[in-house]
């Protein structure tokens, strides 16, 4: 097998990606997702939650609207892979990514909490239907009958650290490192998006990919989650990175930029 992640990718004719949330696959993987969906590449996703957990921009949900916010969240992605030319989505625990003879079963945004300094852990109201304290061999069996009825030639995944500690990318990389073992596939996993200097190019043994053309797209997709975060605009960098303000006050960038590496 090429340890090269883009050749991987460039050859491959189905790619499946997990993500834990609604507004992952845009904020980790939206330029990517766009630039293969664009290419022509069979890009289907899987989403292990529902956001239940999440919270909400004040003002984004009408007070008067009945919906629960797993509801609105669906919506949301729903707009948000259509603007990246996604057609094919799959929830973690709904057929087809259920194992056979299973009961549907969901798995509830766990919500985030420090533990201590750099240790995160499920939101204390997390209960037992949650991602993280669910039997883990549940998930793996679902995602296996979804790898089944997919077929791809290449998973898309968190790294070991779940880009930045929440528990249920932590957990949604485990589980997608042990069904891709299982199934002999390869697993790519994301870098953190951070952009790299000259100096650490390659660091951690991931290589970057530029994709130009797609940040309209990304901006279209990123705009559907209103319940989420604030899209500010375009860096003025012109590199077409987008500046976005999360729920919580925090400034982020979404760059037209990914770095990959090969699960060894």
């Amino acid at each position: 097998m090429s340890t090269d992640p883009w050749a991987l990718l460039d050859a491959a004719r189905t790619v499946l990606v997990v993500h834990a949330h609604p507004d992952d696959e845009t904020l980790s993987t939206g330029a990517l997702l766009a630039d293969l969906a664009a290419r022509g590449t069979r890009v289907v996703l899987l989403t292990a939650t529902r956001g239940e957990e999440g919270e909400i921009v004040p003002g984004a949900v009408d007070p008067a609207d009945p919906r629960p916010l797993a509801e609105i969240r669906d919506d949301e992605i729903a707009a948000a892979t259509s603007a990246l030319g996604i057609p094919e989505r799959h929830q973690l625990g709904t057929a087809p990514a259920l194992a056979a003879g299973a009961a549907p079963r969901i798995y509830r945004d766990s919500g985030m909490r420090w533990i201590r300094e750099g240790l995160a852990g499920p939101a204390v109201s997390s209960g037992e239907d949650a991602f993280t304290r669910r039997p883990e061999e549940d998930a793996v069996a679902d995602l296996l009958a979804l790898l089944d009825h997919v077929r791809p030639e290449v998973v898309i995944g968190y790294d070991d650290d779940g880009t930045y500690g929440h528990p249920d990318h932590v957990h949604a990389h485990r589980v997608t490192a042990a069904a891709c073992a299982r199934a002999g596939l390869p697993m790519l996993e994301i870098a953190s998006g951070e952009e790299p200097s000259a100096a650490d190019e390659g660091a951690a043994g991931f290589s970057w990919r530029e994709h130009p053309g797609v940040a309209a797209s990304v901006r279209r997709a990123a705009e559907a989650y209103r319940t989420q975060f604030t899209v500010l605009g375009e860096d003025p960098s012109g590199d077409g990175t987008l500046r976005i303000r999360h729920v919580g006050g925090q400034d982020d960038a979404v760059r037209m930029l990914t770095g990959l590496r090969v699960r060894c």
